[in-house]
């Protein structure tokens, strides 16, 4: 309920008393398979001490930065 209104995509809930389908079951591993990427690169990022100790580079080039960041983390998992 917290992402109402976001374009956050969350896991479904199993529905009180009951269990999910097999489709909703597969769609909330999909969300938890793409969220635990993102979450190992936050932890990777947090590591490296890039958001630790500030970019001392050009503020400009900071998202080209992180973005490239991304991609060799996907590119490593096989994404």
């Amino acid at each position: 309920m917290a992402y109402q209104g976001t374009h956050a995509i969350t896991p479904t809930k199993n529905p009180r008393g009951g269990e999910l389908s097999v489709g909703n079951k597969a769609n909330n591993k999909t969300v938890s398979s793409i969220r635990s990427a993102v979450e190992r690169c936050i932890g990777h990022l947090k590591n490296w001490k890039i958001l630790a100790t500030g970019h001392r580079g050009r503020l400009a080039e900071l998202p080209a930065a992180l973005q490239i960041v991304v991609a060799l983390e996907f590119y490593r998992l096989g994404w």
